[in-house]
């Protein structure tokens, strides 16, 4: 009975031992669940914080990039712009932006009145401004930034999708035809293949014709001199010729001039470097050089 009695008490104080583990770790879970509650509201309160945060900043971003477009469309401001040494931090920061956005929104862009979508589109424009100006294209295409920010625009230009993204694509097709005008930003434009196929398809369509405008007046640009027959041939089996003879009956009188004026600068390159006679050898004896020399 005695070690009945001692196991009885033993369970007993077992029991208590476990329900005094058991209260204490009740206790515990509630201190961390209401610690945890407080934590989540916390993260809820700053997430919060940073929504409101980053919309204040897009739309910051939006309303001074905007007046800064507005007011690069005057001259005597890029020239302002050229005596500062910010250019390259804009041309790196328009990069990243373009990169960044892109990622983002590759299918389909934010409407156009977005904060995000009037942001990166005053950037472009003011990129588009300064390349307007001569000495603004002669730095952009000289600066190391400038060019890596033209690397950046050639690669992008093919991935932004259709119809969404036909705003900005207009503000990098006249960026691109601005830098064509400079001698050096043509050397950088005219052998490359995608932007020429990118350019074929944009006047294949006939969805957008104010984009099929800027991409025949750059297209006119890339083909009015051929440095090498290299870059002829890289031409001549991209540009569209039947298409552009098509556009030569259309009603609108500009897109007429320009598919002409491609054909034109076609037909000049070709006869330039295909249909140029070639000068007859002249016999070593009959060379006039060669008779003074043996002459003396």
């Amino acid at each position: 009975m005695a070690e009945e009695k001692d196991e009885e008490n033993q369970l007993r104080n077992d029991l208590h031992m476990l329900r005094y583990k058991y209260l204490s770790l009740q206790k515990e879970w509630d201190n961390q669940q209401e610690h945890l509650g407080r934590m989540q509201g916390e993260v809820f309160k700053l997430r919060n914080q940073l929504r409101t945060q980053s919309s204040f900043c897009a739309s910051l971003g939006s309303t001074l990039g905007n007046l800064v477009w507005k007011a690069s469309r005057l001259q005597p401001v890029v020239e302002l712009f050229l005596t500062t040494n910010k250019l390259p931090e804009l041309f790196s920061m328009t990069s990243g932006t373009l990169i960044s956005f892109l990622e983002t929104y590759s299918k389909d862009l934010p409407d156009l009145h977005s904060d995000e979508t009037q942001f990166i589109l005053s950037m472009g424009g003011i990129i588009a401004n300064i390349a307007a100006v001569p000495e603004g294209r002669h730095y952009l295409v000289s600066d190391f930034s400038g060019k890596q920010l033209i690397e950046q625009i050639l690669n992008l230009l093919p991935k932004i999708p259709i119809t969404t993204g036909d705003p900005l694509k207009r503000i990098l097709l006249m960026i691109l035809y601005n830098v064509s005008i400079n001698a050096a930003g043509l050397l950088l434009l005219q052998d490359q293949k995608p932007l020429l196929e990118t350019l074929t398809q944009i006047i294949m369509c006939d969805r957008t014709p104010e984009l099929k405008l800027l991409s025949l007046r750059l297209f006119e640009s890339l083909t009015y001199e051929f440095g090498s027959i290299a870059v002829y041939n890289i031409h001549r089996q991209i540009v569209p010729t039947k298409k552009l003879q098509m556009i030569m009956s259309d009603s609108d009188a500009e897109m007429r001039q320009y598919a002409q004026s491609i054909i034109n600068n076609m037909k000049k390159a070709e006869e330039t470097f295909v249909l140029a006679p070639i000068e007859p050898n002249i016999p070593y004896d009959q060379c006039i050089l060669s008779k003074k020399i043996c002459s003396s």
